[in-house]
């Protein structure tokens, strides 16, 4: 089980259902926070944590690769592919202990990646 950290994507909150959704049974606690700098400041409980955006979700093939991952790989933080206008990769997944830049997906601790490539994020329209 992961952490799902929703963060708001631009100045008017969005309805999370479809990102909270999209992550199953897979995500057991889910904050929702208005910027980046907030998920340093949460508590996890769990032994991983997710952070999307309130105008994104991942697709059911990545959902099953997660579970996989979540529970085998050796990795600190987990890259995922988004699609849209463009494709490009950022880590997404982090294991608890991991913190993040200021304003920024990126770790503030080096830290093993591993690239997850069993399905997409996609922006919900």
């Amino acid at each position: 089980m992961i952490t799902l950290f929703v963060v708001q994507s631009c100045a008017d909150a969005k309805d999370p259902t479809e990102t909270i959704a999209s992550f199953g049974s897979t995500a057991s606690e889910v904050h929702q926070v208005a910027n980046l700098g907030e998920v340093n400041r949460t508590d996890r409980i769990n032994g991983w944590y997710a952070v999307m955006y309130d105008n994104e979700r991942i697709d059911e093939r990545l959902l099953e690769g997660l579970k996989v991952f979540i529970e085998c790989s050796d990795a600190d933080t987990l890259v995922l592919f988004k699609t849209g206008d463009r494709v490009f990769k950022s880590p997404r997944i982090f294991r608890r202990h991991i913190t993040l830049q200021n304003n920024s997906l990126m770790p503030e601790q080096d830290v093993k990646f591993e690239t997850v490539l069993n399905g997409w994020i996609h922006d919900i329209h």
